[in-house]
């Protein structure tokens, strides 16, 4: 039995590759030291430029992959923690509505009892 190994994406791209980096080596055999000097001096600004333009959008697509496969994987304890994060944030406003409302419930509950009182 034998069996037919096909070539696949990252087979082929690394095909290409290869084959891209043949035509440079034969490229630069021919060139002369001062072309290649300059040609490696204009370069090598650029290309680390891109990489250092390149770097905070892969870090942040990278992040934002691992923290939803991480999110997917524990879903009810992210649910549990979003909610806890969730209820600290709303306490001060929950305290603040209490503080304002108590004094009011208090005088009702007086006058309630006055008039309760007065009529008995």
């Amino acid at each position: 039995m034998s069996t037919t190994l096909t070539m696949q994406a990252p087979e082929l791209a690394l095909q290409a590759l290869e084959a891209a980096a043949a035509k440079l080596n034969t490229a630069t055999e021919q060139m002369t030291l001062a072309t290649r000097l300059v040609l490696m001096s204009v370069g090598a600004p650029l290309v680390g430029l891109a990489f250092v333009l390149a770097l905070p959008v892969i870090c942040v697509a990278l992040t934002a992959y691992y923290s939803c496969k991480l999110a997917a994987a524990r879903w009810a304890a992210v649910a549990d923690y979003v909610r806890n994060v969730a209820l600290f944030l709303a306490a001060p406003v929950i305290g603040l509505a209490y503080l304002l409302a108590l004094p009011f419930v208090g005088l009702g509950t007086l006058a309630y009892l006055g008039v309760k009182a007065a009529r008995s």
